[in-house]
């Protein structure tokens, strides 16, 4: 697997604000499905696993409205107003409106063109199954290679005294997200080349792209057989260099017609 190179893991945490953890939500009256890096960048959002502090689910409120917000965007408003009383729905709807004027909508968040991020990697083999918290390295959200070593917990003085702790906040975090495997890094970056490529097309062309939908469209269709491929699908045919730049061809010759 060819990997980027080898870099230093770094101990400095970025922080958010919570309206940064809820920005780049969808939600509307119907219920959305995830699909694709767009579904694995949402995944990612989300608290890992479920936990009860001072008697409320997740470890803070910025937590409990991420979770809120994934669960709003699958489900849609129409189906959450039928939790609750339907009065307490509109007072609190009325409230929302007399606080103040309503501020304009949050743009949604672009996916990085890359980034690092810590991740556990599941390992199998036939004596036992081995797990390892490792240096992950995205492209457009989807995860393409990791670290040759496992993550250390180690910092320099430069990182500050509060290096060591925000370091193993990281591995904490990590712990929290769903265990990579190792086909999910299976032909990730040739994946994440055509991604960035459809991108590039539709903006050359003067269109708006909508980095989710073309996600999930892309997913769709490397998934469907084509007979420009013999009848193979595009995600067969990126297991070989011909055949990546066969894909390329195609998604070329379909430049007029690419969502947007």
């Amino acid at each position: 697997m060819t990997r980027p190179p080898a870099r230093r893991p770094t101990a400095r945490r970025h922080h958010t604000h919570m309206d940064d953890e809820i920005n780049g939500w969808s939600i509307g009256r119907a219920g959305r499905t995830w699909t694709g890096p767009e579904g694995l960048e949402k995944l990612n959002r989300l608290p890992g696993r479920l936990e009860m502090a001072h008697g409320k689910l997740c470890l803070d409120k910025a937590e409990r409205l991420t979770l809120v917000a994934g669960l709003l965007e699958n489900l849609g408003l129409d189906e959450v107003v039928k939790l609750g009383r339907l009065q307490d729905w509109q007072e609190a709807i009325a409230a929302r409106a007399n606080a103040s004027p309503e501020a304009p909508a949050p743009r949604p968040s672009q996916t990085p063109a890359s980034h690092w991020n810590c991740r556990v990697i599941e390992f199998p083999s036939d004596e036992e199954t081995w797990f390892a918290v490792h240096e992950v390295y995205y492209e457009y959200g989807v995860p393409v290679a990791y670290s040759e070593s496992p993550a250390a917990a180690g910092w320099t003085n430069d990182d500050g005294p509060e290096a060591g702790l925000h370091r193993l906040e990281k591995f904490s975090e990590a712990l929290k997200k769903p265990v990579l495997k190792l086909a999910d890094f299976e032909n990730a970056r040739a994946k994440a080349a055509l991604l960035s490529k459809l991108f590039q097309m539709i903006d050359q062309s003067g269109g708006e792209a909508d980095m989710a939908a073309l996600s999930a469209w892309l997913n769709v269709w490397l998934a469907e057989p084509l007979p420009e491929l013999n009848g193979a699908t595009p995600a067969q045919a990126l297991y070989s260099e011909d055949g990546r730049r066969q894909v390329e061809a195609l998604l070329e010759r379909m430049r007029g017609g690419l969502c947007a």
